[in-house]
């Protein structure tokens, strides 16, 4: 799915909280003020074990490929790296995910 998992890194981005052991994903209702006051400020997404720890992940430091393998050893996972894309385009498309490309050279 990404062009190369190696040189891609991905760094959350919008609000979100913790409740216990999971991330709770904020998006707000609308943009207009005067709706969130009557419907609420935010939709709250709610994230797995498995989705929590892959947000905890995306600092930026990672790349895609290095996330997936962190997360196929934490859960016994067959084909981490598809799963994880899937998830990352996921969050992309919600605007909660940011891609960086790392060029060859740069720390």
């Amino acid at each position: 799915m990404l062009k190369d998992p190696e040189r891609i890194y991905p760094l959350r981005k919008g609000k979100w909280e913790i409740e216990g052991d999971h991330v709770v994903l904020l998006k707000p209702k609308s943009r207009f003020k005067i709706l969130r006051l009557l419907w609420g400020e935010n939709f709250r997404i709610h994230l797995d074990e498995r989705g929590s720890f892959v947000w905890n992940l995306l600092d930026g430091t990672l790349s895609v490929q290095e996330i997936a393998r962190k997360l196929g050893e934490k859960f016994s996972l067959e084909d981490p790296l598809d799963r994880t894309e899937k998830f990352l385009s996921t969050l992309y498309r919600g605007g909660f995910v940011e891609f960086m490309e790392k060029i060859e050279g740069e720390t």
